[in-house]
This record gives structure tokens, sequence and C-alpha cells, in this order.
């Protein structure tokens, strides 16, 4: 039971303003008149006020809002048992979120809630308590008329041809007279012409990102300066925005806008619409390439090399298992000419590190390895290590004592043991951060400060759990029975020449490192991983 009599409230003030309202000028709802009017009610009813918690220039369609997330955390870690606003529409506009943050959430964390204006306070009940999910009703409807009249105002600008995105296309900028409009920014357009160019004349766009890296020149996001976390690639031109520009009609002059909608006023998901529906001004802004250039390289029949053949696809035999053992992703095959004078006309594959290949720069090594050598490396050792397993006598009990799991599922097992320590050694850090907090011999401030950054940890954590777990379960799912893998191991061994499949079935990946060790992992335990130098 918990005792309300002569309960000590600690209150959090929480105030938001849209930047809708904010632009209406309406000085009623402004951030300044809903603190003046909780610290005038905390004062009279002499409730503790301990922070404020302010979203100014947030929407009330949803809650993810840093002042809002901030409350939460003060009501989750005990700072706060109370939480004051100028009305219900402050606390949110979303019918059903709001009202399940005042019907569920704060009785269940044993939060008062009190909506000054509506005169609602779940300690004293009364008649306004019916007309609440009302008022909140009519909240989700002013919601979703203003985002029909912001809707309808930024169509009415695309009709016009004024630019309404929050990022400009690379090669221009916004007019210094005008920021709806484009202009031509004359560095970034001649890296566009440059890229436009290099198509034409039949370099790929994995190749043309390449060279761009090399010179030193930015690519669109960080020439922008846009936000946004950075990484080893983020300085590195990717092929993916090579292309996305190639295909971008905005660089012959035509504006293409309203090419998604949300599948719904509550989700941030977005989804294509038809192209007949897309807001599409042509000749509307000076253009950077002209239409036959344009057309030219977004022709499906362009060749992708500077000699006009087109590269044969091939199925290689292990492609797909080999995997670089330095940054983990997948390994290309690469077709190569030999340089030696007594083979100049020998054309022959190499496995190579995809992230190297990609965008070199030190963001991995080029390691390689000839795909004939390594196939008969695999092929020779795999069946030399099978064979000692052929005996029908010995068999079973090898089976029975040895593979039943794979080499892989060890080892995510290891790795999910040692961070759920890691996980459970943060639970317990918080606890005593918590207990040093009450005691005096940290203040609030620190608490949250140095809890955010376990949280944050604690995330990662969490987040590697989630996908050691999925791993280990598709691993599971792979196991063969015991029955399976007789049968797979005598067929291996009786055919000169595996199949693909076969060997997808035998093996779970081969890693390749920068000394070109070579490792082989199967899909069930023999005498633990093979290495080869």
């Amino acid at each position: 039971m918990i005792n309300l009599t002569n309960r000590t409230y600690k209150a959090g003030g929480y105030g938001r303003l849209s930047v809708v309202e904010n632009e209406d000028g309406e000085e009623s709802v402004s951030i300044t008149n809903q603190k003046k009017y909780i610290e005038e009610f905390a004062r009279k009813n002499n409730i503790d006020l301990y922070d404020f918690y302010i979203d100014d220039g947030y929407s009330g369609g949803n809650f993810d809002r840093p002042g809002f997330k901030r409350l939460i955390n003060d009501i989750e870690c005990g700072i706060i048992n109370c939480v004051i606003t100028k009305d219900t529409s402050r606390l949110g506009r979303d019918f059903i979120e709001t009202g399940n943050y005042i019907y569920k959430y704060f009785p269940e964390h044993d939060v008062r809630y009190i909506a000054i204006l509506d005169n609602f306070d779940t300690e004293n009940p009364n008649d306004t308590d019916d007309i609440i999910p009302f008022k909140t009703v009519v909240n989700d409807m002013y919601l979703k008329d203003t985002s029909r009249k912001i809707k309808s105002v930024r169509h009415g600008l695309m009709n016009k041809g004024l630019f309404v995105g929050s990022s400009v296309p690379y090669g221009y900028k916004r007019s210094e007279e005008d920021n709806r409009k484009l202009v031509i920014d004359e560095y970034a357009c001649n890296i566009v012409k440059r890229i436009f160019k290099m198509k034409s004349d039949g370099i790929t766009e994995s190749m043309i990102a390449r060279q761009l890296t090399d010179e030193g020149i930015l690519p669109p996001n960080i020439y922008k300066e846009r936000k946004m976390d950075k990484t080893v690639t983020s300085n590195l031109w990717k092929a993916t925005s090579v292309k996305t520009i190639l295909r971008n009609e905005v660089y012959i002059g035509t504006l293409i806008q309203g090419k998604y909608e949300r599948v719904s006023l509550k989700s941030k998901k977005k989804r294509l619409l038809p192209r007949n529906r897309w807001i599409i001004k042509e000749n509307n802004h000076e253009p950077i390439i002209d239409k036959d250039l344009f057309d030219k390289v977004n022709n499906k029949d362009i060749k992708n090399s500077k000699n006009g053949t087109r590269a044969r696809k091939y199925d290689y035999l292990l492609k797909g298992l080999v995997v670089c053992a330095d940054c983990g992703k997948p390994m290309l095959v690469r077709r190569c000419k030999s340089q030696s004078k007594k083979r100049k006309d020998e054309i022959y594959a190499i496995y190579c590190c995809r992230t190297y290949a990609t965008y070199r720069n030190n963001v991995c090594s080029m390691h390689y390895y000839r795909e004939d050598e390594l196939n008969k490396l695999v092929l020779d050792e795999v069946r030399k290590h099978l064979v000692k397993y052929s005996d029908d006598r010995t068999l079973k009990e090898k089976y029975n004592s040895t593979l039943t799991t794979s080499n892989l599922l060890d080892e995510y097992k290891n790795d999910l043991d040692t961070i759920h320590k890691k996980h459970m050694d943060i639970d317990r850090a918080i606890s005593e951060l918590y207990k040093d907090k009450i005691d005096g011999l940290i203040t609030s401030d620190e608490f949250v400060s140095i809890r955010n950054d376990f949280a944050k940890e604690k995330q990662l954590l969490e987040n590697k759990i989630n996908d050691l777990k999925l791993m280990l379960s598709n691993s599971k799912d792979n196991l063969l029975t015991e029955k399976t893998k007789n049968k797979l191991i005598k067929d291996f061994l009786k055919v000169r020449n595996p199949t693909k499949q076969m060997l997808a079935l035998l093996i779970n990946k081969i890693t390749i490192d920068e000394n070109k060790n070579v490792r082989i992992y199967f899909n069930f335990n023999i005498n633990g991983e093979m290495q080869y130098e």
C-alpha cells in the first residue's frame, strides 16, 4: 500500500513549445509563461520544484524529446516524484501516448501528475477527471489539423519550384536573396562535372569514388558539414554517393520533391510514392549537366570499362565463404592480368579485402589470395582432415564426443558470457552510484552525468548481446544432424570436384589475414578450427 498522508513531493516542471506555436507568436504558451505558472503553483502548494525540463521547438506528436527523456530518467532514478505542466497539451498532443503516461506510467511509478489550467491532479481527483480524455482527443485533433496545414504550405512552396528540403544537393547552395532557391556552388559544381565526365568515359562508380578520395576531395556529407557520427570512413567517397549524384535529375535543372510520405501521422516511417505523385518542376534552376550527358551516363547499356567490354559473371567456388580476418567483411573476387612476360596473356582471379578495395586510406590493409591456390588449399586440407573421420567404426564415437556443436557456437557462447558479466558489473556500479547519491557522497548532477555514461555503455553491451544471441540462434539452426553429417562427409570424399553447395554445408567461413594465414571454420567441430599458412 502507498501512504499519501503528509507525503513530500519533489517536482519536475515540464514545458514544451512547438515551432509552429512559436511562429504563431502566442505568448500565452511561451516557455517563460509556462515556467511562471508552474513556479507560482509550486510555491502556493508547498511543492519543492527540483528542476525544469524544457523542450523548445518540439512537436507534441511524439515523446522523442530530450527534455522529456531527461524527466523520465529522473523519475526512474527516484529523483522526482511529481510532474507539473501548465496543461495536458504541454505534456503531449498524441491522445494514445499522453493517456498512457497520465493513466498508466505515472501511477505505476507512484508519480503525481498536475495539469494546472485543466484543474487536474492525480492526488486530488475531481469532476474534471472525466473530461481529460476528451481534452487529449481535442489536442490530438489540433495536432492533425496543424500537420495538414504544414503539409499544404510545403506542397504550395514545392509547386512554385521552391526548395523545402533540409539538405541542399551537392553542387548547389541556397541563394542569399531567397534561401528556398538553388544556385550553383562553383567548387562542388566542378566536382559534379568531373563525376559525370569520368562515368561517361566508362569509369565505374567505385573507381570514381577512390580517385576523389585519393585526391583529398571531401565527400558531400563532410563538405556540407552535416551533423553525423564520424567514423573511419566518413572522409571517404563511397560508390553509393557517386551513384546518387549520377541519378539525380537536379543537375539538369529539374527539381523533384514530395517523393515520400509518412505512413501515418504517429509514425516516422516513410514510404516511396509513385512517380506520378511527385512534385516535378523542370527547368527550375540553372543546370550543371546537359541532358544529353545525363541520359548517356544513365543509359543501362553504358560500358563500365575503358575498353568497352563487359565483365563476365563467374560463380567462384568459395565466394561467400571467404572473409577478411581483420575487418570481418566478405572478400571480393577480382580478375587480374599477369604482369609476367612469360604469362602476359594469363588472366587469374584473386580474393582481396573488400574494405581496402573500396576505401584504401588505411581503413584496412591490402591482403589477397589467388583464387585457384585457395581452392586447392581448402579442398586438399578439408579432404585430408575429413579422412581421419571416415572410418565407419569410429565415426559414431567421434560424432558423439566432438561433433555436437560448431566451432563458432563455442566462440559465441564465450563472448556472450563475457559480455553478460560486463553488463552485470555495470548494474552493480549503478546501484552503488545511487547509494553514494543517497548518502550525499555525490551531487544529483554528478549522479545523472555518471549514470548517463553507464547507460550508454550498457546500451552498447545490450546491442552486442542481442547480436550474439541472434548469431547463436542461427548457428544452432544450421547444425547438422548426425545422419546428415555422416552422409555429407562420405559424399565429399567420394567426389573429385565438390560442389559449391556441398562446401557451404561443410564450411561456415574461411578467414584470411594480412599475413595470408588461412583459417577454416566448420559448421560442426572437428578438432577445433584448422589454420594453414
